[in-house]
C-alpha cells in the first residue's frame, strides 16, 4: 500500500511496498529529455544541471543535445562528449542528485536522398531517439554512421555498453511508419517513450500529437514499452515529467527502474500513481492464475477528474472521483489470457496554456499461466 505519511512528508519522495515481498521503491522525479547550447539549445552544462537541481528541485535529470544537427552537417565534437560525461559526474551526489549523460540519435529521411545522400535505399525516418548511459563510453553512435544507422544497429551497440535508449515525440502521421521499426528483441534495450496528451494547447491555439493513440496501436501490436515524460527543453530548463520507482538515488538504481519499466510519465504537475496488478508493478510482465486483481492509487495535488483503466487499447474502467486522493480496486472478469494494462490520471488544474494535468502509467502485461 501507498505510505502516504512518507509523501506528505517528503515533497518529492513516496515510498511503496508490495503486499508479497519487503523490496521497498521510492518515487524520485526526473526530465528524460533537453538540449544546452552545445546543440540547438540555449545555456551551458552547468546552467541545465543546476537548474535541474536547484530550481525544478528534480532527482535526476538526463541532457540529450544532438548528435547531429538538422540545418548545416555539424557533428558533436568528441571534446564536447567528453565534458558532457565530466559534468555529469560532477554535479552527480548518491542520494541528493543524479545527473545522467545521453544525446539525441539523429535520424532523418534526407539521409537517404539526394539532399544529403549517405545511405542508399529507400528513404527511412526512424525519428529521434535519445540514448544515455549508466557509465563513461568513448563516443556517440552516431544517426550518420553506417555502423549505427538503424535502431537495430544502435541498439547492439547501446546494449553492450549497458546504456538505454528511447523513443522521442512520436510522429501519428505515415511518415513515422518507421519508428517502431525494431526486432522485439531490443525492447530491452529500447525500453520507454516519450508519452504527451493526444491534443494540447499552445498560444491559443489546438495542436493534434496524437501521441497516446499512437502508443496504443504499437502495443495492440504487440509492441513493448514503457512511459516516460520529457519537457525536450531547449532553454536549458528542465522539469518533473518522468517518475521513477527506485530502490534509492543513484545513477545505477535509477536504470535499473528504467530499464524494468518502473516508471511513469506526468504532464505539468507531479502526481503521485501507484499501479499495480496482483500486487505486480508497472512495467512487468507476468503471469497469474485467475483473473487480474488491479489495483491504483492517486495522490493528486488538486481534484482528480479522471482515472481510466485501458486494457488492449480500449477503456476497460473509468472513474471520476473529484477529490485529489482516490483508489481503485478493480478485478477483471473479462480477461481472456492475454493482455496489456495502463492507467491515465487527468486533475482538474491546468498549465497555462490551458492543459490539465495528467499521469500516464507503464503498462503491465499479464498472461494466465
Amino acid at each position: 500500500m501507498l505510505n502516504r505519511k512518507t509523501a506528505l512528508l517528503v515533497l518529492s519522495v513516496a515510498v511503496l511496498t508490495t503486499a508479497s515481498a519487503h523490496a521497498q521503491y521510492h518515487i524520485y522525479w526526473g526530465d528524460m529529455h533537453g538540449h544546452t547550447s552545445h546543440s540547438d539549445g540555449k545555456g551551458s552544462l552547468d546552467d541545465y544541471f543546476t537548474h535541474a537541481r536547484d530550481i525544478a528541485k528534480l532527482d535526476f535529470a538526463v541532457v540529450s543535445d544532438h548528435d547531429f544537427g538538422n540545418a548545416a552537417p555539424w557533428q558533436m565534437p568528441k571534446e564536447t562528449w567528453t565534458l558532457t560525461q565530466d559534468k555529469v559526474d560532477q554535479y552527480t551526489a548518491d542520494g541528493k542528485f543524479v545527473a545522467i549523460a545521453g544525446y539525441e540519435w539523429t535520424s532523418q529521411p534526407k539521409y537517404w536522398t539526394p539532399e544529403e545522400p549517405i545511405f542508399t535505399g529507400p528513404a527511412k525516418f526512424y525519428n529521434h531517439k535519445n540514448v544515455y548511459f549508466p557509465a563513461r563510453v568513448e563516443y556517440l553512435f552516431s544517426g550518420k554512421d553506417p555502423a549505427y544507422k538503424s535502431p537495430n544497429l544502435l541498439a547492439q551497440a547501446v546494449q553492450k555498453v549497458g546504456g538505454l535508449i528511447q523513443n522521442n515525440h512520436l510522429d501519428p502521421g505515415p511518415e513515422g511508419h518507421d519508428q517502431f521499426d525494431y526486432d522485439p528483441a531490443y525492447a530491452s534495450v529500447i525500453v520507454n517513450t516519450e508519452m504527451w496528451p493526444d491534443t494540447m494547447q499552445y498560444e491559443g491555439k489546438t495542436y493534434t500529437g496524437n501521441t497516446e493513440k499512437t502508443l496504443r496501436e504499437f502495443l495492440n501490436k504487440g509492441g513493448r514499452t514503457g512511459f516516460v515524460g520529457s519537457t525536450d527543453t531547449h532553454e536549458g530548463k528542465p522539469a518533473a515529467k518522468t517518475a521513477v520507482l527506485a530502490g534509492e538515488l543513484t545513477r545505477p538504481a535509477i536504470f535499473e527502474a528504467l530499464r524494468h519499466r518502473r516508471n511513469y510519465a506526468v504532464f505539468n504537475a507531479k502526481i503521485v500513481l501507484d499501479f499495480r496488478i496482483n500486487s505486480h508493478f508497472m512495467g512487468e510482465e507476468i503471469e497469474i492464475q485467475g483473473k487480474p486483481q488491479i489495483s491504483v492509487n492517486v495522490q493528486g495535488t488538486d481534484k482528480i477528474e479522471e482515472i481510466i483503466v485501458v486494457r488492449d487499447g480500449t477503456v476497460l474502467h473509468s472513474l471520476q472521483p473529484g477529490t485529489p486522493n482516490a483508489k481503485v480496486d478493480y478485478l477483471d472478469e473479462a480477461f481472456s489470457g492475454n493482455s496489456y494494462y495502463y492507467v491515465r490520471v487527468i486533475q482538474a488544474d491546468k498549465d497555462e496554456h490551458g492543459n490539465r494535468s495528467h499521469a500516464w502509467s507503464s503498462p503491465i502485461w499479464v498472461k494466465n499461466k
